[in-house]
């Protein structure tokens, strides 16, 4: 594993991006070890809780937009390897930040993002597909890109057009207030919270085996219950917003 993922194994796992000079953005690399690790979690019965969480200033900034910078290819309008050519455009196995958002969901295990600083981009949505979430109340969020497959069954219609339009930072009391986060946790107190938290489901989970499974599995049929196709059509959202910025609208002339 590298150093830039730091992982602390027992019944509560906390996983940690340690890239805190780019405000935990998150690379290929990280991205892939990431998918293990949460895979890994998901099949370990011993295992009740998961936690992600950020080193440094921040939770994550979103994908790293400065990986491969050095090598792009010729005449190819995308530097991140995410949009490589070698990665079929709309493959979702393919994309580590798109399979972490699914896993984050279907793992049986209660999923708690300790968000600080930047939560922004990837970021974001790694944040919304937990189902827990706690703020420190200086966090600053933004989506950079619309989070088309969560958002909306999180603030409905005309918040998510409006978050996903301005695509502006909101405040972590905004996001409490939209129901984007669980809560804002008391300053200088998101740790201590998170994992009070933490001990609270791993002791519903010893004394209830698999029963926040269940309603988990439960609120994804409900809520979710297309969420590879939404996940999909988010994703061919992404790609056309690169196109659409490589190649702008220019006007005739007349």
């Amino acid at each position: 594993m590298s150093d830039e993922l730091i992982v602390e194994d027992g019944p509560i796992t906390r996983l940690t991006i340690n890239r805190p000079e780019r405000h935990n953005a998150i690379n290929t690399e990280v991205g892939d070890a990431m998918v293990e690790v949460v895979n890994r979690v998901g099949r370990d019965p011993s295992v009740q809780v998961l936690i992600l969480a950020g080193a440094g200033r921040s939770f994550c900034s979103g994908d790293d937009v400065s990986e491969g910078a050095e090598g792009r290819i010729p005449d190819y309008p995308w530097q991140n390897p995410y949009h490589a050519p070698h990665i079929a455009a709309f493959n979702l196995e393919r994309h580590p930040y798109f399979r972490l958002q699914t896993l984050l969901r279907r793992i049986p295990q209660a999923v708690i993002a300790a968000v600080h600083g930047y939560c922004m981009g990837s970021g974001f949505d790694l944040m919304l597909a937990a189902d827990y979430a706690l703020a420190d109340p200086e966090a600053r969020l933004r989506m950079v890109i619309g989070a088309t497959a969560f958002l909306p069954k999180y603030v409905g219609l005309k918040h998510a057009t409006r978050l996903i339009m301005d695509d502006g930072f909101i405040s972590a009391q905004e996001a409490a207030d939209l129901g984007l986060i669980t809560k804002v946790a008391a300053d200088g107190a998101l740790t201590e919270e998170v994992d009070a938290l933490a001990n609270r489901l791993a002791a519903l989970g010893q004394e209830r085996h698999g029963y926040f499974g269940v309603i988990k599995e439960s609120l994804n049929r409900s809520l979710f219950p297309a969420l590879d196709d939404d996940l999909r059509m988010q994703l061919i959202g992404h790609r056309m917003g690169d196109l659409y910025r490589q190649h702008p609208y220019a006007q005739a002339d007349s």
